[in-house]
């Protein structure tokens, strides 16, 4: 096999998306997103654990951050498929070959799929959280599967009280993480717009 054919192939090793998010958690992350994501998880507990809410009414809201959240993450997938839309389209060929011949010292992977990578996990994060929301709505709503499994314990408060919290704590963290992670998305279509426009500009299409 010679080496343009092994190349070629390289192109398209992945062959489901979960290969994709497999592969890109090589990448680095944002050094910003993490702390301040870890930050807010930790607000978030403290004050789950000190807020005097009745349990009923956190679960009321939980409900409603999930409802909003699966038609807020359907309806930005739909902004970033348009994003990457542009990237995918604006930059040259000549171009994202020539990427796909040079290695990124932080992945290992070429510059082409670090790029790339880097744009799919986005949708990858929140076609999760989509599905995440999905199913506490589906699942945890007042008679809901979640709801009879918790009450067939032996302490169904205690559950109830345990499930309702650390929903309230995983969707709210997920919420500020996607968060970031569309304004790491942003600079990266913008730099990638950049980067295809110098390509040209210095002669190289």
């Amino acid at each position: 096999m010679n080496s343009a054919n092994y190349e070629a192939k390289e192109l398209t090793k992945e062959k489901k998306l979960w290969d994709i998010y497999w592969a890109s958690r090589r990448l680095p992350h944002s050094k910003f997103n993490i702390i301040t994501t870890l930050l807010v998880f930790i607000a978030l507990i403290l004050n789950s654990w000190l807020s005097q809410q009745p349990v009923d009414e956190t679960l009321a809201f939980v409900r409603s951050l999930a409802d909003s959240g699966l038609s807020i993450s359907l309806s930005t997938l739909g902004f970033l498929l348009s994003g990457f839309t542009i990237f995918a389209t604006i930059s040259q060929p000549t171009l994202f070959l020539r990427m796909s011949e040079i290695q990124n010292p932080e992945s290992g992977l070429s510059y082409l799929k670090h790029n790339f990578f880097i744009f799919l996990r986005v949708f990858i994060y929140y076609i999760a959280f989509a599905t995440l929301c999905l199913l506490v709505a589906v699942l945890g709503h007042s008679g809901g599967l979640i709801s009879l499994l918790a009450s067939y314990s032996p302490h169904p408060v205690e559950v109830k009280f345990a499930l309702v919290k650390i929903s309230y704590i995983v969707i709210c963290t997920s919420y500020y993480f996607l968060l970031m992670q569309l304004k790491s998305f942003v600079f990266n279509i913008y730099h990638a717009v950049m980067t295809s426009l110098r390509w040209v500009a210095e002669g190289y299409e």
